[in-house]
């Protein structure tokens, strides 16, 4: 590892644990949907509450996340983040009633949507140029590892014991509770982060951010010359910063991509494979209620994989190329799994196609959409942006988890296509995700923040 770059990696690996709670919050109902499904008797829409839930709160947090991250900055943002993540996971293992769990569950989403608003503009602010993609790409690699970590959790709770009875009243409670673990972690490691200079910048503290960026790329890092560059960005529009609009003339072609990116990687139909995979593996006859749980880790090696795949090849290969292979090959493979399913067919070949979707998805999408977005983002309005970008990256996720096992329950839908119409509507999606990377997304790699703030301002 390279000294100069060493502090940036330390501090971006421990920031990169909020994605860790976004994988392992939002994963870890999967194994727990039966048990509590049958705990609380619910009908298939409060078993889609009961998953979706959370992703309001992730929807809640994006959104705020625009307005704690300025007002107290990004370091106590990420300290609230494991907080409220510890909380959730108290006290959905230990609900009174259902309404109580959907309360917290909603409470662990807030809590991982302002970590998902915060960090990787975190990240992509106190990290070096040359690595800022690969840093970058430690948000989503913990995401995949979280994902990794609850599969692995459930499994072993599952492990526990056959007894059917044991499991509607326990294993979720466990399962649930688990989280509370990385929360606590993350909440800890979030003191030991030093503020963004960017923001301290922003808010008239440059002596603290120039101390800060020596810290972060070496004493003989020119802080001076750097603090006016990035001043220069702020005192364009200083007077109008606060009514900025993320729609106004010069940035309403980012702002459109942006928010188009957002709104269409979820509906790409990754989360009905995280969420409700273990149903799903089920439902299409290649796996028993047992071993769902082991195929699911599976799943979950290969979402890693991907991940750590991405973080190492992001610079070599940029963000565009990465991005228009990896959508299509989604497109193909999530749509061939719906046209399998349509036929009636239970194969282990059907876990194999899921694999596929799962490592291109994983290794593209995934993760290079929390690189891209912060950094198309120009500095006036890059809060702002990230905060309406994620707040739908979580509507995505929202409608995914809310709509599927109503979806795949709806009896005329099944008559026609037998349980695959939403995998043909995440197939669209994915289409549509790979035409707007060929036409309208430009290549980030190898630029500053400030280059490509300007850069998108004069487009």
């Amino acid at each position: 590892m390279n000294t100069t770059h060493s502090m940036s990696y330390k501090l971006s690996l421990i920031a990169s644990v909020a994605g860790l709670l976004y994988g392992f919050d939002s994963a870890v109902i999967a194994g727990a949907i039966t048990h509590l499904s049958h705990y609380f008797s619910l009908d298939a829409m409060g078993t889609g509450w009961a998953v979706s839930s959370v992703v309001l709160g992730f929807m809640i947090g994006a959104f705020s996340g625009q307005f704690i991250t300025n007002s107290l900055g990004r370091k106590k943002a990420l300290i609230l983040t494991g907080v409220l993540v510890f909380l959730a996971g108290i006290f959905t293992a230990f609900p009174y009633n259902f309404t109580m769990f959907i309360f917290f569950r909603i409470v662990g989403g807030i809590g991982v949507g302002l970590g998902s608003a915060t960090a990787p503009v975190y990240i992509g602010e106190i990290a070096a140029q040359k690595i800022r993609g690969k840093t970058l790409g430690f948000y989503q690699m913990m995401i995949a590892f979280g994902i990794l970590l609850v599969y692995m959790v459930n499994a072993l709770v599952a492990s526990w014991g056959s007894d059917p009875q044991w499991a509607t009243q326990y294993a979720w409670r466990y399962m649930l509770g688990a989280m509370s673990v990385p929360g606590l972690l993350f909440m800890i490691l979030a003191f030991w982060l030093p503020e963004s200079p960017r923001w301290l910048i922003k808010n008239h503290r440059e002596a603290q951010a120039g101390d800060i960026m020596k810290t972060l790329y070496g004493q003989n890092f020119d802080s001076p010359t750097a603090i006016q560059e990035i001043k220069s960005t702020f005192h364009q529009h200083a007077v109008l910063a606060p009514r900025e609009s993320i729609l106004s003339k010069k940035y309403r072609r980012v702002s459109l991509t942006i928010l188009a990116m957002a709104l269409l990687a979820n509906l790409c139909g990754i989360n009905a494979v995280l969420y409700y995979g273990n149903v799903l593996l089920e439902n299409i006859g290649i796996a028993s209620e047992k071993t769902a749980y082991y195929q699911q880790v599976i799943i979950g090696i290969a979402f890693f994989a991907a991940a750590v795949w991405a973080v190492y090849r992001v610079e070599k290969y940029g963000r565009r190329k990465l991005l228009i292979v990896g959508s299509l090959m989604c497109f193909l493979s999530i749509t061939l799994l719906g046209i399998l399913i349509w036929m009636g067919m239970t194969s282990i070949f059907m876990l194999v196609i899921m694999i596929v979707y799962i490592l291109f998805f994983g290794g593209t999408i995934g993760p290079i959409l929390w690189i891209i977005i912060p950094e198309l983002a120009p500095n006036m309005i890059r809060d702002k942006l990230m905060s309406w970008a994620t707040l739908l990256i979580w509507s995505g996720s929202f409608i995914v988890s809310q709509t599927f096992p109503m979806l795949t329950h709806n009896e005329t839908l099944n008559r026609l296509f037998n349980g695959s119409f939403p995998f043909f509507l995440y197939g669209l999606c994915c289409f549509m995700w790979f035409l707007l990377n060929l036409f309208c997304v430009a290549e980030t790699k190898d630029k500053s923040l400030e280059q490509i703030s300007a850069d998108m301002s004069k487009a």
